[in-house]
C-alpha cells in the first residue's frame, strides 16, 4: 500500500512537471511572425534584431516657391534598417538617393508641410523613394526614415 501511495506520488510529480513545462515552453501561436503582417490590422510587425541607421548627411537643402516667393527646406535625415544589406546598398547609392529626395523636396507644398501630417506623408514619400532607388532583391529594405531636423523658412 505504502509503494502504491508513492508510486502514485512520483507520478503526479512527473505529470505536475510536464505540464508545467509545457505552459513555460510552449510557443505562442498568436504573436505574429517577423516580417509579417498582423493579421487584420495592415501593419507589418518589425523583424527582431537591432536596427541599423544610417546618416543621410549633409542635410537636404532646397527652395520652392510659394505664392511668389522663394521658401527654403532643410531637412537632415536618418534612414534605419534592420538589414546591413540594406544600409550597405543605401549608402553605396548615396548620389542617387540625394538627387531623387532633393527632386522630391523641392516638389512640396509650403501650406501642406506645415502640418503634422503633410510631414508624415513626406516621410512615407521618403521611404518609398529611397526603396525604390537602392533595388533590394534580398527582401530587405530600408523600414523607416526619421527627420532629425526639419527647418522651413
Amino acid at each position: 500500500m505504502k509503494k502504491n501511495i508513492i508510486i502514485l506520488v512520483v507520478l503526479l510529480v512527473f505529470v505536475g512537471g510536464g505540464a508545467g513545462a509545457f505552459f513555460v515552453l510552449k510557443v505562442d501561436d498568436s504573436k505574429p511572425v517577423a516580417g509579417a503582417e498582423v493579421e487584420g490590422s495592415g501593419v507589418p510587425v518589425e523583424p527582431e534584431g537591432d536596427p541599423i541607421y544610417l546618416p543621410l548627411d549633409p542635410a537636404f537643402v532646397v527652395n520652392f516657391e510659394h505664392n511668389g516667393s522663394i521658401r527654403y527646406l532643410q531637412l537632415s535625415l536618418q534612414i534605419m534598417s534592420y538589414e546591413q544589406t540594406a544600409v550597405d546598398k543605401a549608402a553605396a547609392n548615396m548620389p542617387a538617393v540625394r538627387n531623387a529626395l532633393i527632386l522630391l523636396f523641392s516638389g512640396q507644398d509650403y501650406d501642406s508641410l506645415n502640418t503634422v501630417e503633410g510631414k508624415e506623408n513626406l516621410r512615407k514619400l521618403v521611404l518609398d523613394s529611397i526603396n525604390q532607388v537602392v533595388h533590394l532583391t534580398d527582401g530587405s529594405l530600408v523600414n523607416e526614415v526619421f527627420f532629425t531636423g526639419f527647418v522651413m523658412q
